[in-house]
């Protein structure tokens, strides 16, 4: 039941998400809307605009808006779902398309009403429909000579399909069992009496949009065509009543509630949200105050929220049916700015007044929910607000915005440092260098580490900064081809400076998890003197990298465990797999400064050697350290005090002088470049 709340909540945060990433597209369709009323109010002609541009915009962008929201729900639910943006998003549209307009002109009215709803069902289905389809064991195709995102826009394009169909099948019983179900309860509805089914279709509409969804849209769906066009009085139809006496602010009379706010509670974080919200709400866009206070399932102001409209309807109803009232046939757009809007609708002084009575109200019934709202939220620590659930609630929505930028950031990264990467490669700029591993008995050169170094102007040869942001972007297999094929061709100057050198090669763990990748592998090496690397914590992430590891080392190529000791080690690892080399992290070596710390890296030492593999200390640049390390037994030496990483030739030119002299085990070679102390 708990993952099944927190499954929920996630999806409400990610709707929200979606929601009010598109209040800047809603400002711009009520600018239009507004600037083409002023326009064809005033007589104003304006020289490169003809008349009918404005208002044939605005129409494209109301068409345009569900489409724009069902990219803005698919974008974030695929975040949510760890789904491909591009996929989830093209999922989602093609579902959305077909289920709307498949049947239905996209100018159709019960078309555009559709659009608003289908814009959040139908992502919403098609991705938790694509994500079970995912987990199913579907052909899947593995091939070394494809790119990551090739290979994975293929295998994405058999669960796509099936998605796509599951989807529009269960979008069509959804429909059938509304239709069902309209047909059922509309007689009732209907035989209410027209003030009875106003009031009710309001409560209605305003509980869709606690719940997060579009409430109007949604609730014309459930009412008939001509529900909006119904006269409440003379020339006054539903939607020009509810727009000009009932809605003031958007839905829910949010004005009242921005008002409310900013007159008696004194939570600073209610009054900025008011702020920002209040000139939304002077042109009736309500989304500020409905997904950023927040209303949506907030049930502190759920009461209110329902009942200030019908009361509002009560009020204005009880006003119109007493006193004569003069409209003109022309609507004016809903994102009028209040008094104006009702005075342009009627020309009468008492409508306005009438307007600024109404919104009192609304602002006084606010009221004693906004401060005791407030109240509880300033009692950070208070069982009344873990019961709320507000400052949580709160919490959650900055945490997703934060990890929605984040993961933005993590693309902008990863994109720069691909592209990075391909200038290298063009520049012929990326270099192996190599860093000698020296026996730690006999101070003898007897390998070497590969190491990648990129060349940057005026600061020379660095490490490759950009590794990781290019690992996450699923480019590691490239990088560690290039990698070894370098390798491969500074091999043959490798052994005939000492045929017993060995070369260690740092390897991903996704590129130990791919089959091709290793098959070429084992072709390449085959018979060379070299050694595969592999963090620890990199055996954990694939079951396929244990295999694979097999059978490397089957085609007698040695497997080494990098960084061992920089996580959480696990040895029941190390015996299961046909490791020969093992690599202390120097973090390990840090710690040995102190005497528990000796103790830890002498012990880890013989349990190495009793399980039969050769031990690296990494990271030694001081002869204390070295004498340390050799003291526990360590076989193999790595770090400054030697040697840094260097190009071959020099690395070559070190390890011919360092085994060609007359060495002994008190006095090790060190690189003629000064040792950092």
């Amino acid at each position: 039941m708990k993952s099944f709340v927190g499954f929920a909540e996630n999806i409400r945060f990610s709707l929200q998400e979606a929601f009010i990433a598109l209040v800047p597209f809603v400002v711009l369709i009520s600018a239009i809307r507004l600037i083409d009323f002023a326009l064809l109010y005033s007589g104003v002609a304006v020289p490169f605009l003809a008349n009918e541009t404005l208002n044939d915009i605005g129409r494209l962008l109301d068409v345009a808006m569900p489409v724009m929201l069902a990219i803005s729900v698919s974008y974030q639910l695929s975040i949510l779902f760890r789904i491909d943006r591009v996929t989830g998003a093209a999922l989602a549209l093609a579902v959305f398309f077909f289920d709307t307009y498949g049947a239905m002109s996209i100018d159709d009215v019960e078309a555009i009403s559709l659009a608003s709803v289908n814009a959040v069902i139908a992502p919403l289905l098609a991705l938790m429909i694509l994500r079970a389809c995912t987990r199913l064991p579907l052909p899947r195709l593995h091939h070394g000579a494809l790119s990551y995102n090739l290979e994975n826009a293929l295998n994405m394009a058999l669960p796509a399909l099936l998605s796509f169909i599951l989807t529009v099948a269960v979008l069509s019983v959804l429909h059938d069992a509304a239709d069902a179900i309209y047909a059922a309860l509309a007689p009732a509805f209907l035989g209410l009496g027209s003030d009875l089914a106003l009031a009710l279709y309001l409560a209605g509409s305003q509980f869709i949009w606690f719940l997060g969804l579009h409430g109007t849209n949604l609730a014309y769906l459930a009412v008939p065509p001509d529900f909006g066009a119904f006269e409440v009085a003379s020339g006054l139809s539903r939607d020009m009543f509810m727009t000009s006496f009932v809605n003031l602010g958007g839905s829910g009379a949010t004005l009242g509630l921005a008002l409310a706010i900013l007159l008696f509670s004194r939570n600073p974080h209610m009054r900025s949200i008011a702020l920002v919200a209040l000139p939304f709400t002077a042109f009736n866009i309500s989304e500020i105050l409905v997904f950023g206070l927040p209303i949506v399932l907030n049930l502190r102001l759920l009461a209110p929220f329902v009942a200030v409209p019908v009361v509002c309807q009560a009020v204005a109803l009880l006003a119109v049916s007493h006193i004569g009232l003069a409209v003109y046939p022309a609507e004016v757009p809903w994102v009028t700015p209040m008094f104006l809007n009702v005075y342009l609708q009627t020309g009468e002084v008492w409508a306005v007044l009438l307007q600024a009575a109404l919104l009192g109200v609304s602002t006084l019934l606010y009221a004693p929910f906004v401060v005791r709202y407030g109240r509880l939220r300033e009692n950070t620590l208070g069982p009344s607000l873990l019961n709320d659930g507000a400052d949580f609630d709160d919490h959650m929505r900055r945490q997703h915005g934060r990890t929605v930028f984040d993961h933005h950031t993590e693309l902008l990264r990863n994109s720069e440092a691909a592209r990075d990467a391909v200038e290298f490669l063009r520049e012929n700029r990326l270099a192996m260098h190599y860093q000698p591993e020296i026996d730690a008995r006999t101070g003898a050169c007897v390998g070497f580490e590969a190491l990648l170094r990129v060349w940057v102007e005026g600061r020379g040869f660095l490490g490759p900064y950009f590794l990781e942001t290019l690992e996450n972007a699923g480019f590691a297999h490239l990088i560690d081809r290039w990698v070894c094929r370098q390798v491969l061709l500074d091999l043959v100057r490798v052994q005939e400076a000492g045929p017993d050198l060995i070369v260690s090669i740092n390897l991903h763990p996704d590129t130990i998890a791919d089959r091709g990748t290793v098959d070429w592998l084992v072709q390449a090496f085959a018979d060379m003197p070299v050694s595969f690397e592999i963090i620890e914590r990199g055996l954990r992430s694939d079951p396929a990298i244990a295999d694979n590891l097999r059978r490397l080392s089957g085609a007698g190529l040695s497997i080494a465990i990098d960084d061992f000791g920089a996580g959480h080690s696990n040895f029941n690892l190390l015996a299961d797999l046909p490791v020969s080399i093992v690599k202390f992290d120097r973090s390990l070596l840090l710690s040995a400064a102190e005497q528990r710390g000796r103790i830890v890296y002498r012990k880890l030492t013989g349990l190495c050697h009793e399980l039969g593999y050769r031990v690296i200390a990494e990271g030694v640049e001081t002869r204390a350290q070295a004498d340390l390390v050799a003291s526990c037994g360590v076989d193999l030496i790595q770090g400054w005090l030697h040697a840094p990483a260097m190009p071959l030739d020099e690395a070559i030119a070190f390890a011919e002088r360092l085994n060609g002299a007359d060495l002994v085990k008190s006095t090790p070679a060190c690189w003629p470049m000064q040792p950092r102390n």
